[in-house]
């Protein structure tokens, strides 16, 4: 991935999140040893974590080789700021600079800046591809506390996050169908669009278990 996409990630990531800065410099750590470490630290705190700073871990991860990995970390970012996305009460969560609207801007923003990397990598192997995201849907059923993970933004009423995350999560079954069921067409799509030259002979090495999901 390129370096400026990087950049601008983190400029992205740090606008409105006090905690940001913190994590982004250890992910961004030139040493290895120190991202990894900055990765342990975050599966510690995993259900804490907001999307951004997941999404920023995932382009980290495909960057440094992890690739099997950043598959995780990114649809987990995608699915939390979807979430974030639908239960923000977007009637009060202002303009520019404040922390609700450049939020509800970032999730757009990661999702098309990142996805084309790891979704064009991901897509190569299926058959890896559907274990992790049944993960990400398990672990999605239950709404985390949103209040607590993205302090100063209003959302709508508690009563509604049952259903909006309901949406969502059936919303995965649908693509886990759409995968298992139409995995040759997706191959044949790939090779014809270019995307297996680009991104099929990527190699992806293991991560530690001390870091791992």
């Amino acid at each position: 991935m390129k370096h400026n996409l990087i950049a601008l990630v983190f400029v992205v990531v740090c606008s409105g999140l006090a905690d940001a800065q913190t994590i982004s410099n250890g992910l961004a750590a030139k040493s290895e040893s120190e991202f990894l470490a900055a990765i342990a630290k975050m599966k510690a705190s995993w259900e804490t974590l907001n999307f951004p700073e997941v999404y920023v871990a995932a382009i980290r991860l495909y960057d440094l080789g992890f690739r099997k990995d950043s598959i995780y970390w990114f649809y987990s970012a995608q699915y939390r700021g979807r979430l974030f996305a639908t239960l923000i009460d977007q009637n009060k969560m202002g303009s520019i600079g404040n922390a609700g609207f450049e939020l509800f801007q970032a999730q757009n923003a990661f999702q098309q800046l990142v996805g084309p990397y790891i979704n064009g990598y991901a897509f190569g192997d299926i058959d890896q591809l559907v274990p992790i995201i049944e993960r990400v849907q398990r672990e999605g059923k239950v709404v985390p506390e949103l209040t607590k993970i993205y302090p100063g933004v209003v959302f709508k009423p508690k009563s509604e996050w049952d259903a909006g995350n309901k949406g969502l999560n059936e919303g995965l079954t649908k693509l886990l169908i759409t995968l298992k069921n139409e995995k040759a067409s997706i191959k044949q799509q790939r090779v014809e669009r270019g995307m297996e030259a680009k991104f099929g002979k990527l190699p992806s090495k293991d991560l530690p278990k001390a870091s791992g999901p």
